[in-house]
């Protein structure tokens, strides 16, 4: 499985997770997926800044997947909170220059 992480990615993953038939629910789709370009980026941006890989962030944010040190108990970490409020704030810088 390779690290990188792409928009068509995250969408077939979301797709697969939630199981939504697309082609009769394109309402449903555009909600879903519009901000797929900000969360691939957000992915890219967080990983770089922590030394993992888009993936493993993306997986972390989405599943709550643990990666060394952000969780304790089954409960977020200090670090993992860390983790989850930079991603916050790398969505959001995106969605203002969209």
């Amino acid at each position: 499985m390779s690290s990188t992480i792409s928009q068509k990615y995250i969408k077939d993953y979301i797709r697969d997770l939630i199981d939504i038939p697309f082609q009769r629910n394109r309402s449903i789709e555009i909600v879903v997926f519009s901000s797929v370009r900000r969360m691939a980026k957000a992915c890219k941006i967080v990983a770089k800044i922590y030394g993992y890989t888009p993936k493993q962030i993306f997986h972390f944010m989405v599943e709550q997947t643990n990666l060394s040190g952000t969780h304790s108990y089954g409960f977020n970490t200090a670090y993992g909170r860390e983790i989850r409020e930079e991603f916050e704030v790398q969505y959001h810088e995106m969605y203002k220059e969209i």
